[in-house]
């Protein structure tokens, strides 16, 4: 017994391992990748800019599954455990929303930024640090404390993350946009584990990116000042964020499916 708990404690520095190799490798080995191969093919990152992130990202999806494949081995769940009707209104109200935009100026890069931000990110913290947390948390028991301990760590997780954006943004602004991040995993992790398949917090998450761009736009780079409004503001939506999350987990804890999940493996 004691073995194997320090056995599972030791598998808590797996997550940090993969983080930080996923960042070396996106943000350090692979840029000599792409310089090499865009001079052969005399390609200008810069003239083109949505073409080099949408292969940043894809990179960055392949680089995601491998490392998962060779360092934390997580399955990752896509398919529903049962047909449910709430899920599948919601996936039609966010195809309606999607529709609705056609029109609009910023649709197609919206469209492009919510599923290339969504993919990798849900895949990365949802799909394997979130269940990785709660396989090691709730190991020996399912209480609720220990879901939404699972669920805080991820969501922080994921909000820190965010802090390499540091290099086109300034501290106040990215720090605005960790903490939102993190409240809004919160979200997303709490979605995934009621639903037990990852499409739901993917779909929810590029919404959320597709409206944002839709209405703000793509900029590269952003050091403007956070007002204390705005961080008022966002303490209301981070109180709210983290009800609705307790309270999807919380509601019913028997149908958190994705907890019957990674039970099995």
């Amino acid at each position: 017994m004691l073995n194997q708990k320090i056995k599972d404690n030791w598998k808590w520095i797996l997550i940090p391992i993969i983080l930080i190799a996923e960042l070396l490798i996106d943000d350090y080995v692979m840029p000599h990748v792409y310089k090499f191969v865009f001079h052969l093919f005399a390609f200008n990152p810069v003239q083109n800019f949505y073409t080099y992130l949408n292969i940043y990202k894809i990179v960055s999806i392949l680089v995601i599954c491998l490392l998962n494949y060779w360092i934390i081995k997580q399955k990752i769940f896509f398919k529903p455990s049962e047909t449910k009707v709430g899920w599948l209104v919601f996936l039609v109200v966010c195809f309606t929303i999607v529709l609705a935009c056609f029109t609009h100026k910023h649709f197609w890069i919206a469209l492009d930024v919510g599923t290339i931000a969504a993919l990798p990110e849900e895949l990365m913290f949802r799909g394997i640090i979130l269940a990785f947390v709660l396989k090691l948390m709730t190991r020996k028991s399912t209480d609720q404390w220990r879901v939404i301990t699972s669920l805080v760590i991820s969501a922080f997780i994921f909000g820190g993350f965010h802090y390499i954006n540091l290099t086109s943004q300034s501290f106040g602004f990215t720090s605005f946009q960790v903490v939102n991040a993190a409240a809004l995993g919160m979200l997303l992790g709490a979605v995934y584990i009621k639903s037990g398949t990852i499409i739901v917090p993917m779909v929810l998450h590029f919404i959320y990116d597709f409206l944002v761009t839709l209405i703000k736009g793509m900029s590269a780079t952003n050091y403007t000042n956070v007002q204390t409004d705005q961080w008022w503001g966002l303490s209301m939506y981070v109180l709210i964020y983290s009800i609705v999350a307790v309270s999807i987990i919380n509601h019913k804890p028997s149908d958190n499916k994705l907890l019957s999940k990674i039970n099995k493996f």
